[in-house]
C-alpha cells in the first residue's frame, strides 16, 4: 500500500483539504498553507538539525482544546522538557510517552521485546503506544524517531509492516502524525519516504541549514531548498523568494530621480527613471557610495521615501563623510523621508534579509532603495550559491513593484582594464553608471561615464570628475584632459 490514507480521504472537509499549522514560522508558507490534517509526515535529517524542536513546535501549534502526544525512543521526558525550555518552548500542554531504554536494560534485568512480525499489536511496545493513544485521544502525534524502531526490527519487511500498521492506526483515529528518521548512506529511509504522505528534508548546507518539502500528496509546495535557523527562540524558516512574474505597477519611468549635480543629470538626460535598476560600479574609493547617497538624499528632499542599506561602512563614519562633503542628509533624515541603516551581513541569511526588506518597503511605501554594496550583500549568501540568484530576486522583486533600485558594486579593474563587474550582474541593470581610475600624466584621474540606459538616451562621453564639497564635480571630456603617459590618450 502506497500511503496510510483511505479511499474516503479523512483529510478533507466538505471536499476541501483541511490544513493544520506546522508551528514553525515560514514553514506553512512552504507547505502552501500548512500540513494536511489526518495524514502522516516524515521529517528526515541528520543529528543536530532541529528535528525534535520542529516536532515540539508542531505539537504546540495545536488549538487549546486539542490533545497532543510525543512518543520518544531516544530521550526520557525530563530531558526532552529541559531541551525544549532552552529554545523557549513550554511543553506543559504535551503528553509524553518515553520508550527510551531504562538503566535496567543495560544491567541485564530487563530486555526489550521487538514487534512480532505476525501480529504487531501484541508486542509490549506497541501495546504501550495503543494504550496511550486510546487514553489521551490526541489530534497530533510526534514520533522521534522511527530509525530506532528500524534497528529493533528483524528485517526490512517487518519494519515496513510495523510502520504501515502504526500510521494507519493513528490516521484512522483522526491523528495528524509527524515522525522522524536519521538517514545515511548506511541506513537509507527510502521506504519511509514511500509510505509517508509528505516528506520534509533537513540538510546542514555549507553555511546555513536548509529545509525542502520533496513530497506533499495532493498539494503543491513552494520549491526549495529554503534557509532556516535554529536558535534560542526555536526554528524559523525563510521561504525562498520569487520575484513577481510581471510588473505590479503602471507608469514605470514616469518619475526621474535626480543626482543633484546638474552635469551628471545632463549626462543621464534628466535622471534615473522610477522602477529601474541602476548599477553604480567602479574600483574602491572612487565615489560610488557618494553618488548613490546624493541620489537618495535628493529623492527624499523631493518628497519621495528612500532607504539606504549600508553593508560596509560604519554608520557614523558614513554620515560624517557625507556631511563633510556638504551633502544635505540631516534634513531628509529628520523628515524620515530618508532612512540609512547599517547591516551586519553575517547576522543575516540572504532570504531572511530579503524577506525583512520587502516587508518594510511595503509597510513604509519606499520609492528608492540603495544596496551599498553588492559585496556586503554577497557575504550573507551561502558559499555554494553565487550572488546572481538572490540579487536577481531582490532587484526584480523591488523594480516590479515600481521601486527604483541602486546597486553599488566594487570592481577591481584599473587603468585601461575596463570592467563593469566581476560578478556578471550587469544583465540586471536598466542603467549602468561606471567610474574609473586612469593615468593622467603623473597623477590618477577619475572618470565617470554612462554605459547603458534603457528608457532614454544618454551622453556617451566619459568625463573627468572629482569628489568635492557639495558632492562631486563633473568636468571636461576625458579626451581633453588625458594626455599623460608619454602623450598616450585613453583609448576607451
Amino acid at each position: 500500500m502506497d500511503s496510510v490514507t483511505r479511499d474516503a480521504d479523512p483529510s478533507t472537509v466538505a471536499g476541501e483539504l483541511e490544513r493544520v499549522s506546522s508551528g514553525v514560522p515560514g514553514l506553512d508558507q512552504v507547505l502552501d498553507g500548512g500540513l494536511i490534517a489526518r495524514r502522516g509526515y516524515l521529517l528526515r535529517g541528520g543529528p543536530g538539525l532541529g528535528k525534535t524542536t520542529i516536532g515540539l513546535s508542531f505539537l504546540l501549534a495545536a488549538e487549546e482544546e486539542e490533545r497532543t502526544l510525543f512518543i520518544g525512543f531516544q530521550e526520557p521526558e525530563a530531558e526532552l522538557q529541559a531541551n525544549a525550555a532552552r529554545v523557549g518552548l513550554d511543553t506543559r500542554r504535551i503528553e509524553f510517552l518515553s520508550l527510551a531504554p531504562s538503566e535496567e536494560f543495560f544491567t541485564g534485568a530487563e530486555t526489550y521485546d521487538v514487534f512480532a512480525a505476525s501480529d504487531v499489536e501484541q508486542a509490549p511496545m506497541i501495546d504501550t503506544v495503543v494504550e496511550a493513544v486510546e487514553r489521551i485521544q490526541p489530534e497530533r502525534v510526534f514520533i522521534d524517531s522511527l530509525t530506532h524502531l528500524r534497528l529493533m526490527s528483524a528485517d526490512r519487511y517487518q519494519f515496513r509492516q510495523q510502520v504501515v500498521s502504526l500510521l494507519r492506526f493513528l490516521v484512522d483515529r483522526g491523528v495528524t502524525a509527524m515522525f522522524t528518521s536519521e538517514f545515511s548512506a548506511e541506513s537509507p529511509d527510502d521506504d519511509l519516504q514511500f509510505l509517508a504522505d509528505g516528506v520534509i528534508t533537513l540538510d546542514p548546507g555549507i553555511s546555513s541549514p536548509t529545509v525542502e518539502v520533496s513530497k506533499l500528496r495532493g498539494s503543491r509546495t513552494r520549491r526549495g531548498p529554503h534557509q532556516y535557523r535554529v536558535d534560542e527562540s526555536g526554528v524559523e524558516v525563510f521561504p525562498r523568494i520569487l520575484p513577481p512574474m510581471r510588473r505590479l505597477t503602471n507608469g514605470a519611468g514616469s518619475v526621474q530621480f535626480r543626482s543633484g549635480n546638474g552635469d551628471l543629470d545632463e549626462m543621464l538626460h534628466g535622471g534615473l527613471e522610477s522602477g529601474t535598476i541602476t548599477l553604480i560600479t567602479g574600483p574602491s574609493g572612487v565615489g560610488k557610495s557618494t553618488v548613490a547617497a546624493m541620489i537618495a538624499a535628493v529623492a527624499a528632499r523631493d518628497g519621495h521615501r528612500a532607504s539606504v542599506f549600508q553593508f560596509e561602512e560604519e554608520l557614523d563614519g558614513y554620515l560624517r563623510r557625507l556631511r563633510n562633503l556638504e551633502i544635505d542628509v540631516d534634513g531628509p533624515l529628520e523628515s524620515e523621508n530618508l532612512r540609512v541603516e547599517q547591516i551586519e551581513p553575517l547576522r543575516y541569511l540572504a532570504e531572511e534579509f530579503m524577506a525583512d526588506l520587502l516587508q518594510r518597503i511595503e509597510e513604509e511605501n519606499i520609492d528608492l532603495v540603495v544596496i551599498d554594496s553588492v559585496t556586503g550583500f554577497d557575504m550573507a549568501l551561502n558559499p555554494d550559491e553565487a550572488v546572481h540568484r538572490p540579487l536577481h530576486t531582490l532587484a526584480k522583486s523591488l523594480s516590479r513593484r515600481g521601486i527604483t533600485v541602486l546597486l553599488v558594486n566594487e570592481n577591481h579593474a584599473f587603468g585601461e582594464d575596463f570592467q563593469i563587474s566581476s560578478r556578471d550582474i550587469s544583465h540586471l541593470a536598466d542603467n549602468v553608471i561606471f567610474f574609473r581610475y586612469v593615468h593622467g600624466g603623473d597623477t590618477l584621474e577619475k572618470l565617470i561615464g554612462i554605459l547603458k540606459k534603457r528608457m532614454s538616451n544618454f551622453e556617451r562621453v566619459q568625463r573627468r570628475f572629482e569628489i568635492a564639497p557639495g558632492g562631486f564635480r563633473v568636468g571636461q571630456p576625458a579626451s581633453a584632459v588625458l594626455q599623460g603617459d608619454g602623450g598616450r590618450k585613453d583609448k576607451t
